[in-house]
C-alpha cells in the first residue's frame, strides 16, 4: 500500500513538473492597452448586438438578400454521362442536385470529386471493404459498369 502511495506522489509531482515548465516558457505579452481602442471596440459590439436583436425582434426592415446561383448543367455528351445522369437521380436525396452533400442526412460532398475516386469508394462499399449500412440498398443494384459511370458523371459537378 505504501508503495502505491510513493507511486501516486511521484506521479502527481511529476505531472506537477511538466505543468510548470508549460508557464515557464510561455512569452510576456507586453503591448500597451489604449483605453480608446478598447472604447471603440466595445460601442462597436454594442450595436452589432443591437442590430442582432433588432433582427431577432422584427423592428427593423431587414431586406433578405438571395444570392443567384448560376444554373449549372452536365452536358449529357457520352453515354457514360448519360447513364450517370439516370443513376444520380436516386443519389440527389441524400447528397444533392449538385452533389454539395447534406450535414442532415450525414451525406458527403461529393460533386466535383475525382472520377476514380469515386468509382474506388463505390467498389469498396460493394464489397463491403468499406461499410456504410446506409448506401448498402444503393449498391447492391448497381453493376460494375455503373460505378464509372456515376464517377464521371459527378466529376463535373463544380467543387
Amino acid at each position: 500500500m505504501s508503495k502505491l502511495v510513493v507511486m501516486i506522489l511521484v506521479l502527481l509531482s511529476f505531472v506537477s513538473i511538466l505543468f510548470l515548465d508549460g508557464f515557464k516558457r510561455l512569452k510576456p505579452v507586453n503591448t500597451p492597452i489604449s483605453y480608446e481602442t478598447q472604447k471603440k471596440e466595445h460601442e462597436e459590439k454594442l450595436s452589432l448586438i443591437a442590430k442582432i436583436e433588432e433582427a431577432k425582434t422584427g423592428d427593423s426592415q431587414v431586406e433578405e438578400v438571395k444570392a443567384e446561383v448560376p444554373a449549372f448543367k452536365v452536358e449529357l455528351t457520352t453515354e457514360g454521362l448519360k447513364r450517370g445522369h439516370d443513376l444520380f437521380s436516386k443519389c440527389i436525396v441524400c447528397h444533392g442536385s449538385m452533389g454539395e452533400g447534406k450535414k442532415s442526412q450525414n451525406a458527403p460532398k461529393i460533386g466535383g470529386q475525382y472520377d476514380w475516386y469515386i468509382t474506388a469508394q463505390l467498389k469498396k462499399m460493394k464489397s463491403q471493404e468499406r461499410v456504410n449500412a446506409v448506401m448498402n440498398p444503393y449498391i447492391s443494384k448497381l453493376s460494375d459498369q455503373d460505378f464509372p459511370d456515376l464517377g464521371e458523371y459527378v466529376s463535373k459537378f463544380p467543387w
